[in-house]
């Protein structure tokens, strides 16, 4: 059996096989075996849920293989080609077959360049390192009915969750709160969580390849403080065709019914970058069955990154109590900002100026950006978002021209600074001051919905 195989290899390296043998059998026919072996493979470690140091050595070991089979099968059927016309063969078939020898060869570079050497890498890493994806927490949650993944989704997350199942058969929610891990993984997690029929909640982040994962479940809830996060599967870590990733994200996404706008959206941002869709644009293409209140699921132990959640329609939609006392403490944060750096204020109330805003959980105190915190919280657990919503000025405007006289009779050039901020950006205390004096006189009116109508009014951009 070996002498054959040697015979086989030493005679097509000679180029002496017919090339009708070299090109259709040992070039196409070999390949497509090859990548019948390489399907199984990928099978296999999906199903059974192998080490990441086996998964390791098994792409070390395919790629060790690859490489010096394609030089063999390119090479030999290169001979066969050159020794056709000699055997009476037609010298059109030799130049075609020349010509397929060189593009196959160009591909080969190109696919060894862009994916052999990251999956090589990738695979002595692994076997050296382990998964360094990032690790996870599982807790079980709710007298055993719910259950939660924090953290990443490396190899054998299914596995784990398999095992935690097992032993609490009445689980019947899966939290995910995960910025994503691989995307193989997070696909067997997906056909798991269909199979065992279970709802799927996010009450922080679930972004990247957990998004794959929360799809699979039976109904899909969005805490109203949670976020959904996309990008293309061009992320360089990845260990997989980067073309058959982002074909993996689209087939789950349109078994589902979201909507081809989204998907192309989603498919087509950076994979350094992360698109953070609102919850009205996730429940109209469909991606997310329903918008819940925290409380609706077990407390989760995930950090809620509440910037990413808020959106500018919280300032229009929020109920009168919770949006007064949302800016009563962007109040106490201004005044404090405007006394120690006036300069910081700025950034705060124009972060666009700076190319970031302000990172108010380094220059706060603690009890004052503790209480701006919980506001932010209150107005978006109230906040019941409505797509059709109509801003409703109407008289607002005389009371806003009446709240600016005010203003102006003890400030008199307050207004101009108001009307034309950028003017005073080089009078930074001034300029803070006026705004400071413009928001602490909308919250001197008379009544809450009062109050509340001026800062509406305010936030409006239209």
């Amino acid at each position: 059996m070996l002498t054959t195989l040697k015979n086989i290899i030493v005679s097509h390296w000679r180029g002496d096989y017919s090339l009708g043998i070299a090109y259709w059998v040992i070039g196409v026919g070999l390949t497509v075996a090859v990548s019948f072996l390489v399907a199984l493979t990928n099978s296999f470690v999906s199903t059974f849920a192998v080490s990441s140091s086996l998964f390791g050595s098994i792409l070390v070991v395919l790629c060790s293989l690859i490489i010096p089979l394609t030089i063999w099968q390119l090479v030999g059927i290169w001979r066969s080609a050159k020794y056709h016309t000699s055997q009476g063969g037609r010298p059109l078939w030799a130049n075609v077959v020349r010509v397929m020898v060189v593009l196959a060869a160009i591909r080969a570079v190109l696919d060894f360049t862009e994916i052999g050497i990251p999956q090589f890498q990738e695979g002595v890493d692994l076997m050296a390192n382990g998964d360094t994806v990032g690790s996870f927490e599982l807790r079980v949650l709710n007298e055993g009915k719910e259950l939660e993944l924090i953290g990443f989704i490396p190899f054998g997350t299914t596995k784990s969750i398999r095992e935690v199942v097992r032993q609490y058969p009445a689980i019947e929610v899966i939290h995910l709160n995960s910025k994503g891990g691989r995307v193989t993984e997070a696909v067997q997690l997906y056909d798991y969580i269909q199979q065992q029929q279970f709802d799927t909640y996010v009450a922080s982040e679930c972004s990247s390849a957990c998004t794959l994962a929360f799809m699979g479940g039976r109904n899909r809830y969005l805490s109203k403080r949670g976020i959904l996060g996309f990008h293309s599967a061009s992320l360089p870590s990845s260990t997989d065709n980067l073309a058959q990733l982002n074909d993996e994200f689209k087939r789950i996404y349109r078994r589902h019914g979201v909507s081809e706008q989204f998907i192309r959206q989603a498919i087509g941002i950076d994979g350094a970058s992360m698109w953070y869709p609102g919850h009205l644009e996730l429940l109209a293409s469909r991606v997310i069955d329903e918008v819940v209140a925290s409380d609706r699921f077990a407390t989760s132990n995930a950090i809620q990154e509440l910037q990413k959640t808020w959106q500018a329609d919280h300032l229009q939609q929020a109920p009168d109590n919770a949006l007064v006392n949302y800016w009563q403490t962007v109040v106490d944060n201004l005044n404090y900002l405007n006394f120690i750096d006036s300069q910081q204020c700025i950034q705060y109330l124009h972060p666009e100026w700076f190319g970031q805003p302000l990172a108010l959980e380094k220059v706060l105190p603690t009890n004052l950006y503790g209480m701006h915190r919980q506001a932010i919280e209150r107005v978006i657990e109230e906040t019941d978002l409505q797509p059709d919503y109509q801003v409703k000025l109407g008289s607002i405007r005389v009371l806003a021209q009446n709240m600016l006289d005010t203003i102006a009779r003890d400030y008199p050039n307050y207004p101009d600074v108001i009307a034309e901020p950028e003017r005073y950006r080089d009078q930074p205390k001034l300029l803070c001051s006026a705004l400071i004096t413009l928001y602490e006189t909308a919250l001197r009116q008379e009544t809450i919905s009062q109050q509340a109508a001026l800062l509406r009014y305010l936030a409006h951009t239209d």
